[in-house]
C-alpha cells in the first residue's frame, strides 16, 4: 500500500511540473551569405510600428559625474522603416513614469535628438549629414546605435564582407572598421543557429575593449518579422546601461509626423545643444 502511494505520488508530480521541453534540434550550419541574408530579410520586413514598453531601468551618470538609477514602468516606441535603404529609419522612444517624461529618443531622416528633464534639463541635437564626422560630438544614447544593438538595422553585404565562424549553437559574424589610421573598431554579431536571430551585439575599441554589449530574447511576430520584447544595452567603460522590456508591438499605419519632428524647444530644457554645430562652420 505504501509503494502505491509514493507510485502515486510520483506520477502526480511528474503531471503537475510537466514534462522537460526538449529543444528543436540544430539544423545545419548557413553559410555566410545566406546567415547576412536571413538576418537582413528580417529587418527588412518589419513594418510601421508601436509598442508599449511594460518596464525599463536606466542608469547614467549626470554632468556632474553622479550616478543615477531609474526602474519605472510606462514607455512607448514608435518605428518607421526608411523610404530607402540608406536613409535612417524614423524613430521615437519615450521611457516615462507616473505623469511625467524620463527621456526621449528621436530620429527623422535627417536628423536625430535626445534628451531628459531627469538628467540636469539637458538635450542634443544632430544631423545625419555630419553624424561620424570627427566634427561631431557623441550623443549619449543615438537612435541608429539603439536601433543596431537591438537587431534591427541590417548589416553591410558589400565588401569588405565580415568574418563568420559557426559554432555548436550560434553563429558569429564580425566586421572590422578600418580608418585611414588603421583599425579602429570592431562589431561582433552573436546568431543563434536555431532562429537565424541574434542574441548578442558587441561593439570593441581598437584596443580590444567591450565598448558596448546588447543581449537580445523573447522574440515576437509582427507580420513577417520577428522582434525582441527584452532588450538589455550597457555600456561597458561607463557601467551604464539601458533594459527595456515591451509588452508587445502593434502595426501602426497612423500618421504620427509630430512624434518625427524635432522640436525647437522642450519644455524643462534649459541646455538644447547641436551636437554638431563645428561641422556647420567648416
Amino acid at each position: 500500500m505504501r509503494y502505491l502511494i509514493h507510485k502515486l505520488l510520483l506520477v502526480s508530480l511528474f503531471f503537475l511540473l510537466g514534462c522537460p521541453r526538449r529543444m528543436s534540434p540544430i539544423p545545419a550550419p548557413l553559410r555566410r551569405h545566406e546567415a547576412l541574408a536571413h538576418y537582413n530579410r528580417n529587418v527588412e520586413s518589419i513594418p510601421p510600428f508601436r509598442a508599449s514598453i511594460a518596464t525599463w531601468e536606466l542608469r547614467f551618470y549626470d554632468r556632474e559625474g553622479d550616478k543615477r538609477d531609474f526602474n519605472e514602468l510606462f514607455g512607448k516606441l514608435f518605428y518607421r522603416p526608411p523610404v530607402r535603404a540608406e536613409r535612417p529609419a524614423k524613430f521615437y522612444l519615450e521611457a516615462s513614469a507616473p505623469l511625467q517624461k524620463g527621456w526621449v529618443v528621436g530620429s527623422n531622416e535627417t536628423e536625430y535628438w535626445m534628451y531628459s528633464p531627469w538628467g540636469g534639463g539637458i538635450g542634443y541635437w544632430g544631423k545625419y549629414e555630419h553624424y561620424g564626422k570627427d566634427c561631431a560630438s557623441l550623443v549619449p544614447m543615438h537612435p541608429q546605435v539603439l536601433l543596431e544593438f537591438a537587431g534591427l538595422l541590417p548589416l553591410p553585404i558589400k565588401p569588405p564582407y565580415p568574418l563568420y565562424k559557426v559554432r555548436s549553437e550560434t553563429y558569429i559574424i564580425e566586421y572590422v572598421v578600418l580608418k585611414h589610421e588603421g583599425y579602429s573598431s570592431k562589431r561582433e554579431i552573436i546568431v543563434d543557429r536555431r532562429s537565424n536571430l541574434p542574441r548578442e551585439i558587441n561593439a570593441y575599441d581598437a584596443d580590444g575593449l567591450l565598448l558596448m554589449h546588447s543581449d537580445l530574447s523573447k522574440y515576437k511576430p509582427l507580420e513577417e518579422a520577428l522582434l525582441p520584447t527584452e532588450i538589455f544595452i550597457s555600456f561597458a567603460q561607463e557601467d551604464s546601461f539601458l533594459r527595456l522590456k515591451i509588452s508587445g508591438y502593434q502595426l501602426d499605419p497612423k500618421n504620427r509626423e509630430p512624434l518625427f519632428r524635432r522640436p525647437a524647444r522642450i519644455s524643462g530644457i534649459t541646455d538644447y545643444q547641436q551636437i554638431d554645430q563645428d561641422c556647420e562652420n567648416e
